[in-house]
């Protein structure tokens, strides 16, 4: 299973909901949809200045 995929699984365990995924969530879980958000952000803010060109 991708990161993706684990990160989609989680989130819908938890209906889409922050709230409920900080509150319910193991801590496992928490890490790993807060590191792929923080990913996929840090890598949108690469492309956007011109460090990353794909």
């Amino acid at each position: 299973m991708t990161e993706k995929e684990q990160v989609k699984k989680i989130v819908k365990k938890y209906n889409k909901s922050i709230a409920d995924l900080s509150e319910n969530a193991s801590a496992k879980e928490f890490k790993t949809v807060i590191k792929y958000v923080a990913d996929q952000a840090n890598e949108k803010q690469r492309k956007l200045v011109g460090l990353d060109k794909e």
